[in-house]
């Protein structure tokens, strides 16, 4: 919380002392020039300003840009190229002290062309090797090399020159019989992979975050604080102070100002990662360790082996003390503790399943029937019922129904 390297307070506190500066301005003349009606009509204005501030959406624009603007950033980063998949594939294909001298050429042209394009692109790089002659003193290129890199025309730029000079080394290797063309195959991938990331990088430097909309996020952002030198004042006419609570030193909206301005710098820090920000890319540094890596991988790795030995390898690695106390979690399925009972576990036959399905049908067909019978059960019982009902109507009424009058059955059968 207390460095100051890359630190919030780095980025903020030129921004914060400003904002005070102002504040208390305003606060001293509103405090001591104003006259007591002046001061209430200044509080009208207190009161308007803290309203205005609420419909600047703050929040959604300043998420939105940082979004964009660090997913652009690690992209960026994943497209730096390393030399060290091409150099592990040209010491499997050119092996032998024979191929020394053209693995480390290869080794000394990917730094090359590594310094020629990061000096378009980052001002770390250019510093470094403001000039190309400052490649010859590097020792990066020769006296022979930098003429030919000289005289080469290249009004669209030029910094794809030295992996031309190692794809056409790799040409007269084939063309000499020492790779065929299947490792050829895998050489060219790895080299079409080394020079896709500098042609990345290129695209990301030519095509910027639309300038309107870092306008906007800036003005949003600057002036939601122009509008809080006034919305946050203290109101100290009579009548305010009154009823509240006065306050000298602005708590929230420094706390506002630490975190949207932050937010802010954040955004336009990383909007150019190969500038000389504390947090932009270090190309420098990669430049020597893809030097430094290349060179090995060319020289002393390419054929080393250490003898093999014999016997079983012991699975049991074992902790210190510090490591011991912490606990891994051992990762295990989700299915590790479920059980099955014995019932559940016998394996049964595709004759025992035709069994069962006969005996499924059978007992629903008895099923059937006995609901069947219930049902003629049911009715014959209702017939008794309604012909008892009706020798009781015929007895009191001492006359058969006529012809037009019917009797309903409760089964819905019209007995007439």
């Amino acid at each position: 919380m207390f460095r100051w390297r890359g630190s919030l307070w780095k980025a903020v506190l030129k921004d914060l002392i400003a904002f005070y500066i102002a504040y208390y301005i305003i606060l001293f003349a509103q405090w001591y020039l104003l006259e007591e009606q002046q001061k209430a009509y200044f509080t009208g204005w207190i009161i308007w300003c803290e309203i205005g501030s609420q419909y600047i959406p703050l929040s959604f624009l300043l998420g939105f840009f940082v979004a964009v603007v660090v997913a652009r950033w690690w992209e960026q980063f994943n497209y730096i190229s390393w030399p060290d998949k091409m150099m592990m594939i040209l010491s499997v294909c050119l092996p032998g002290e024979q191929h020394l001298n053209t693995r480390i050429t290869i080794a000394r042209w990917s730094s090359l062309m590594s310094a020629i394009a990061w000096s378009g692109i980052s001002e770390r790089t250019l510093k470094r090797f403001p000039t190309h002659r400052h490649l010859v003193q590097s020792k990066l290129m020769t006296e022979e090399e930098y003429d030919i890199f000289s005289n080469t025309e290249g009004p669209h730029g030029k910094w794809f020159v030295p992996i031309f000079w190692i794809t056409n080394l790799v040409k007269e290797q084939h063309k000499k019989g020492f790779i065929d063309s299947v490792k050829l195959d895998m050489i060219m991938k790895h080299i079409f992979s080394f020079r896709d990331g500098f042609a990345m990088l290129y695209v990301y430097d030519w095509i910027k975050i639309p300038l309107v909309y870092t306008q906007v996020v800036a003005i949003a952002t600057y002036g939601y604080f122009v509008i809080c030198l006034l919305g946050r004042q203290p109101k100290i006419d009579e009548k305010s102070m009154q009823k509240e609570i006065t306050i000298m030193f602005p708590i929230f909206t420094t706390f506002q100002m630490l975190f949207y301005v932050g937010w802010l710098k954040v955004g336009q820090f990383l909007m150019n990662p190969f500038g000389t920000d504390d947090d932009d890319f270090e190309l420098n540094y990669i430049i020597d360790r893809n030097t430094y890596v290349a060179n090995m991988m060319a020289g002393e790795l390419a054929d080393q082996l250490p003898t093999t030995v014999n016997g079983e390898l012991d699975v049991i690695i074992p902790h210190t003390r510090a490591s011991f106390k912490i606990h891994d979690i051992i990762p295990k399925s989700h299915l590790a503790d479920y059980k099955f009972s014995q019932q559940e576990m016998q394996l049964i036959n595709v004759e025992e399943l035709e069994e069962t399905d006969e005996r499924h049908k059978a007992k629903e067909s008895r099923q059937k029937l006995s609901l069947l019978m219930r049902a003629i059960d049911r009715r014959k019982k209702s017939s008794k019922n309604g012909h008892s009902e009706e020798t009781a109507e015929l007895t009191l009424e001492d006359q058969p129904p006529t012809a037009s009058q019917t009797v309903i059955h409760p089964d819905g059968l019209p007995n007439v």
